[in-house]
């Protein structure tokens, strides 16, 4: 089990490793979100600049660039997200979070931790959406539902896992629980999506990517 002050010491350092790199992701619940959102922008007078994945991810941007925010509406998760980048987007994040709510992060790793619990895989995702930078709590996070004895978890977990990877924009530590889970996997099935998210992974970082059956035995 793990204290409350641990779980509260983890999201503070997630709060330095993205003040450091001047990203800032807040999961929000869906529920009125987008609206007072859209409304705060409106009147702060930031225009949106671009439409994306059908209209589920919306583009804020000043005139001179130095404000960013992205507003993914992830209905899968039943989250709104919410991403600032540069020092410029601070205030607006700021305004925004005081009209709105969001997911604590001491909460979701508190439920991510949970691994028998049904909730720890959504806890997890979300998670992996806010992942500027790897460390060992990371790391040991994704060890823990890739080591799960149900097989759905771990599926889910390499889903997370890439996400994680593409977010943090580095994705050797990825690589490596990828290549250790699928050593000890037993399901053809799953040991194939593991595989495919390693490709996929070594094609964001701009790898050469080599074909399934023709790889090194």
């Amino acid at each position: 089990m793990v204290s409350e002050a641990a779980l509260k010491d983890r999201a503070r350092t997630m709060l330095v490793a993205m003040t450091e790199r001047e990203r800032w992701i807040y999961a929000l619940p869906r529920e009125g979100t987008l609206a007072a959102i859209t409304a705060l922008m409106a009147e702060k007078g930031i225009p949106r600049v671009a439409d994306e994945a059908e209209g589920i991810v919306a583009r804020y941007q000043d005139e001179r660039g130095k404000l960013n925010v992205v507003v993914f509406d992830n209905e899968q998760l039943d989250i709104v997200l919410l991403h600032g980048s540069g020092a410029g987007s601070v205030a607006t994040l700021k305004a925004v979070l005081d009209v709105t709510s969001f997911c604590a992060q001491s909460k979701l790793w508190a439920g991510a931790l949970d691994i028998g619990n049904p909730e720890a895989t959504r806890a997890l995702k979300i998670l992996a959406h806010m992942m500027v930078c790897w460390d060992d709590d990371w790391v040991d996070l994704f060890v823990l539902h890739l080591a799960s004895p149900d097989a759905i978890v771990r599926n889910e977990a390499t889903l997370a896992l890439v996400v994680a990877a593409m977010v943090a924009q580095e994705v050797d530590p990825a690589l490596e629980l990828l290549a250790e889970a699928e050593k000890r996997e037993k399901f053809p099935q799953l040991q194939e999506t593991m595989a495919e998210a390693t490709r996929v992974l070594r094609g964001f970082d701009g790898r050469v990517i080599t074909p399934i059956d023709s790889a090194p035995e």
